[in-house]
């Protein structure tokens, strides 16, 4: 049997000796590919890695860097042409937080669901907006599941000024994902601000119990502690927002 058959059937050891014969016979782009493929799936991502890059399949062996090492990833699609190319560059950038550099990239990219979430995403964090409520409703549309759409559109309508349908944004993202810290942390600065102190610190309360280190948690309770007369508790949560 052909390496591509004995894969299909999940012969992978018979496999990766096959395509290793055949690679010494002919060292191809499409040989190197599979050869990535097999490894892949054997789980040497390093190696895989190494056979995507001979074969010329910069995406494939950036996707398993995207998971690990965006830097390297980034290193190993620069100078790529292509939209796929640019999809990713733009995911990568994403991931590490340079959002001016992830929007550079999809300018002009064909609109698709995970284009739209990345873009919405990177505009809200670069205050575009009017355009990141645009983008993430359209995202929506295609992931009516997704918990980070709802939440930064919560978060874009919080900056527009629309506190009221903000809030109904984060409780879906919340109903979504119960573990949702940061969305429960923002719902408690919306209660707070309409005055309702100790619900606000119950909310606050329920984001340092998903995510103890979460320092803006314990310095947004301190403040609502001070507010109620509860000095000693509001000491605590500063000198523990001191320690992370």
């Amino acid at each position: 049997m052909d390496p591509l058959s004995l894969l299909s059937t999940g012969n992978l050891n018979l496999a990766l000796i096959k395509i290793r014969e055949l690679i010494a016979q002919n060292p191809s782009k499409e040989n190197y590919q599979l050869l990535g493929r097999i490894l892949l799936e054997l789980g040497r991502d390093e190696e895989a890695i190494e056979a995507f890059l001979k074969g010329d399949d910069y995406l494939n062996a950036s996707r398993i860097l995207l998971l690990r090492d965006p830097v390297s990833a980034l290193n190993v699609l620069k100078g790529k042409e292509g939209e796929g190319f640019r999809v990713l560059r733009a995911i990568l950038n994403f991931r590490a937080e340079n959002y001016e550099e992830a929007l550079k990239e999809l300018e002009g990219v064909r609109e698709d669901p995970i284009v739209l979430k990345i873009r919405g995403i990177s505009e809200y964090h670069t205050k575009r907006f009017y355009e990141a409520l645009r983008d993430l409703s359209k995202a929506m549309l295609s992931y009516p599941l997704d918990a980070d759409i709802f939440y930064y559109r919560g978060l874009t309508k919080i900056a527009l000024g629309d506190e009221q349908n903000a809030e109904k944004d984060l409780d879906v993202a919340i109903n979504l994902n119960p573990y949702y810290a940061e969305a429960y942390l923002n719902k408690g600065i919306l209660t707070e601000n309409r005055g309702d102190i100790n619900r606000a610190i119950e909310l606050y309360s329920k984001s340092i119990d998903l995510k103890p280190n979460y320092k803006e948690a314990y310095i947004r309770r301190s403040k609502a502690y001070m507010k109620i007369g509860k000095e000693s508790e509001a000491r605590s949560d500063i000198e523990s927002s001191e320690r992370l």
